[in-house]
């Protein structure tokens, strides 16, 4: 099981579910930074990565992936607002090929990251280098973020990947990772039975696998892939750690190789989640993915 190999006639599946709630443009970890706009930055930099592991030096990236950004939040009446989250060409796609990320960001803006360079007297300097930075999605206007309907959001989640896994039915099982801040507002996903539903979807090389993280505006210790909910110290976190999916070995290995630390029998959440446990969260999805690709083009 999670052995399938990812090319392009069995594609991988990614859907992010990104709750755009009015709480989400409060500061993150307990600082100014607002938690929309790390959201942002950790999937723009995710889906760029995961563009670059596809290109293997032809005119275009090569389609192992599908890839589905889910935006929740309500009306100022409280009516869910769910669905395709991407912009510009792409717009209400519920799933979008590698291939059409390649060729369709929003915008392709200029960004500067720190570097280290040798300094020629055995030392190092750090260095500010201008980079390319593709930008697929972006946050919506805080006149469109309202309510956390997660339910719905579930449901929307479970009916795309219910069509791609018929589609793709021996392929390696898709990833959901939910990024929330909050309580759902249209009532409680684990006794609906919501994600289990969700995580019920399989191929035949094994059952859906979804992340959840929460992210925090207070700024506690972040508690990163548990192994129990006795380690989360508040209801919504142990909620979120019973509707998350075990972590299968395969992929805890991997990331333990890359230098993540995922521990015998941890879940795939993360909780109080700042903007460094977001991107390991992340990272995690990138393990996986990578490990699903044939060896020689890891």
């Amino acid at each position: 099981m999670y052995s399938k190999q990812i090319d392009r006639a069995n594609p991988g599946c990614i859907v992010f579910m990104a709750d755009m709630s009015n709480s989400m443009l409060d500061g993150i970890g307990g600082g100014p930074r607002p938690k929309m706009e790390v959201v942002a930055t950790a999937l723009n930099r995710f889906i760029g990565e995961l563009v670059s592991m596809c290109e293997k030096g032809e005119d275009k990236p090569r389609h192992w992936f599908d890839v589905g950004l889910i935006g929740y939040t309500t009306d100022n009446q409280g009516n869910p607002a769910v669905g395709s989250a991407w912009g510009g060409g792409l717009a209400g796609r519920d799933l979008v090929g590698i291939p059409d990320l390649y060729d369709a960001p929003l915008d392709v803006e200029k960004r500067v990251k720190k570097e280290f360079q040798d300094d020629g007297a055995g030392g190092l300097s750090e260095i500010q280098v201008e980079i390319n930075f593709p930008v697929w999605f972006r946050s919506p206007g805080k006149d469109a973020m309202f309510g956390t309907p997660m339910c719905t959001a579930f449901s929307h989640a479970h009916a795309v990947i219910s069509a791609w896994i018929a589609a793709h039915p021996d392929s390696f099982p898709p990833l959901v990772i939910n990024l929330t801040d909050g309580e759902p507002t249209d009532g409680d996903p684990e006794a609906m039975g919501l994600a289990e539903q969700l995580k019920g979807l399989a191929t035949s090389d094994g059952n859906l696998l979804l992340f959840n993280c929460h992210l925090s505006g207070q700024p506690a210790e972040p508690v990163f892939l548990p192994t129990n909910e006795g380690q989360l110290a508040d209801d919504l976190g142990r909620a979120l750690f019973r509707m998350s999916s075990p972590l299968p070995d395969k992929m805890r290995q991997m990331a333990e190789v890359k230098g993540i630390s995922a521990p015998l029998g941890c879940r795939a959440t993360a909780f109080n989640a700042d903007a460094v446990s977001l991107l390991k969260m992340l990272s995690v999805g990138t393990v996986v993915a990578d490990n699903a690709l044939p060896k020689h083009l890891r």
